[in-house]
C-alpha cells in the first residue's frame, strides 16, 4: 500500500472515532435507550433484512451455540419484539420473526440515524458532499461484493 493511501486510512479512522464519539454524545436515540444488548440488536436486525428465520441460522449468523439464541430469542419475544412462528414447510423447526413493535424500533432506530445524519450533511458545501457521495458509493458497491451472500454464489 502506497504511502498516501496509508495516510487516508488513518485519517477516515480518526474522523469515524471522532464521529462515534459524538453521536453517543448526541442525546437521546432510540438505539441507545432501547435497553438492548448488541447479540439481541443483531438478532433484530437480521430478521429485518432477512425475515423470519430459523434459530439454526440466527446462531449460525451470530456465530452462537443454539442454546444461546434460545435464550436471546426468549429474551426478545419477553419483551414483544419478536415471535416465533411455525414453519409450515417442516413443523420440527420454528421461525423467529418481528412483531409490529419489533419492526416499528428498527425504524425508529434507523430514522433516528438518518435524521441526525441528514442535519449534519445540510451544514456540508456541495462540492464535500459531492466527494462524500462518491465515496460512499464506491465503498456501498464493494460492501455489496463482499457480502457473505454474494462470496457463496458461483
Amino acid at each position: 500500500m502506497d504511502g498516501e493511501r496509508l495516510e487516508l486510512l488513518a485519517s477516515i479512522d480518526r474522523h469515524e472515532a471522532v464521529l462515534r464519539r459524538a453521536i453517543t454524545r448526541a442525546g437521546p436515540d432510540p438505539l441507545f435507550d432501547s435497553g438492548l444488548t448488541m447479540q439481541q440488536l443483531r438478532v433484530l436486525l437480521l430478521l429485518d433484512t432477512d425475515g423470519p428465520l430459523p434459530q439454526g441460522d440466527l446462531a449460525h449468523a451470530l456465530g452462537v451455540a443454539l442454546p444461546t439464541v434460545t435464550g436471546i430469542v426468549d429474551r426478545l419475544v419477553g419483551r414483544k419484539l419478536v415471535h416465533r412462528i411455525e414453519n409450515a414447510g417442516d413443523r420440527r423447526v420454528r421461525l423467529a420473526g418481528l412483531t409490529p413493535e419489533g419492526l416499528a424500533l428498527i425504524e425508529q432506530i434507523a430514522a433516528a440515524g438518518q435524521k441526525r445524519r441528514r442535519r449534519l450533511l445540510m451544514r456540508i458545501d456541495v462540492d464535500a458532499l459531492r466527494g462524500l457521495e462518491r465515496g460512499l458509493a464506491a465503498l456501498r458497491e464493494l460492501a455489496q461484493d463482499d457480502s457473505p451472500r454474494r462470496r457463496s454464489q458461483p
